[in-house]
């Protein structure tokens, strides 16, 4: 137990000294993102409430999961992340997502947003 202390009241001391970190301003550009929603059913909705926070490309990149799963992620980003989702835009950005994917479903070769 004597030992502890000793370790403690060690590791204790150090709390006085000022840290050797340095902070510095620094800025990033991130490049744009010419990619652009394809046409579907919702696309104004996913417009409207989702590329605040997320590109288009970053969307079309996302694996292909059935309807249940997009809702779920549709409530995760409302619940968890307190994006400012219309609740009555969620059907409309879930049907988006499903239609996006199952058109690249079927043509996999094909750029998703028609470049």
């Amino acid at each position: 137990m004597k030992h502890w202390a000793i370790i403690l009241v060690g590791l204790l001391a150090g709390c006085d000294s000022r840290p050797d970190v340095v902070f510095a301003d620094a800025a990033i550009t991130l490049p744009d993102d010419l990619t652009e929603l394809p046409p579907g059913p919702g696309r104004q909705a996913v417009v409207e409430n989702c590329t605040a926070c997320h590109s288009p490309s970053t969307m079309l990149q996302q694996p292909q999961v059935p309807r249940a799963k997009w809702e779920s992620i549709v409530g995760k980003m409302i619940e968890t992340y307190k994006a400012p989702v219309d609740e009555k835009a969620i059907p409309d950005i879930v049907d988006y997502f499903v239609a996006v994917q199952a058109a690249q479903a079927t043509n996999p070769g094909g750029s998703a947003a028609g470049q």
